[in-house]
């Protein structure tokens, strides 16, 4: 067995383990008197953007510490967290398609200022990944996802809402709702966590000096 395959293994294995658990605490989640069944959607939209926000976060924080140090174990992890992100922001805005479909019939509200500026990230997101696969200029990497933190939190935190409810999970007077939420949102961080890992652990890229 390779080392390569022995490092990724148990990664391999804790992501197959939380995809399970969080499977089935949104199964076992508790419907909604008015959402019904479709809040479990809502569970994991909600648990999905605080998972991609932490990441962005950590990302810009590793990108400082890339820029101070210059150390190669730093840009590798800032590699994967940034792919990582990358994957768990695709599937947020897939979802967030689903739970606006769902709620309001339409897949893309055009009018809501949030789903405006999660459209805005995700252009973003899309270039600076693209710019840092393509050039692999670990200071530029390190500055695009310090950029990009701020912008993602500016842009997601600011945004206005019209029909978007502020917080309907978090300001729920159900104790089993916000429990089960708070349990889904801590799985999701654990399993981004695992993506990371996972990724962490391929074989290096050689980038250019920076």
């Amino acid at each position: 067995m390779s080392s390569a395959f022995a490092a990724r293994r148990w990664p391999a294995l804790a992501l197959i383990a939380l995809v399970v658990v969080e499977a089935l605490l949104l199964w076992l989640a508790p419907a909604e008197q008015t959402l019904g069944q479709v809040v479990k959607l809502v569970y994991l939209h909600g648990a999905l953007i605080c998972a991609c926000l932490a990441g962005f976060a950590v990302a810009g924080l590793l990108g400082l510490a890339y820029l101070a140090v210059r150390r190669a174990g730093l840009y590798r992890w800032l590699v994967a967290l940034q792919r990582g992100v990358l994957v768990t922001w695709i599937v947020y805005s897939l979802s967030s398609m689903a739970v606006t479909y769902a709620a309001w019939g339409v897949a893309i509200a055009w009018g809501e200022p949030r789903v405006l500026a999660n459209i805005r990230v995700t252009v973003a997101v899309l270039v600076i990944f693209a710019v840092s696969e393509i050039v692999r200029l670990p200071a530029l990497t390190a500055l695009g996802n310090i950029v990009l933190a701020g912008f993602a939190l500016w842009a997601t935190q600011s945004a206005s809402l019209i029909r978007h409810p502020v917080d309907p999970i978090g300001t729920s007077s159900s104790v089993a709702i916000r429990g089960f939420y708070a349990a889904i949102v801590a799985v999701m961080l654990a399993i981004v966590a695992s993506i990371v890992v996972l990724l962490r652990a391929r074989p290096a890229a050689h980038p250019k000096e920076s």
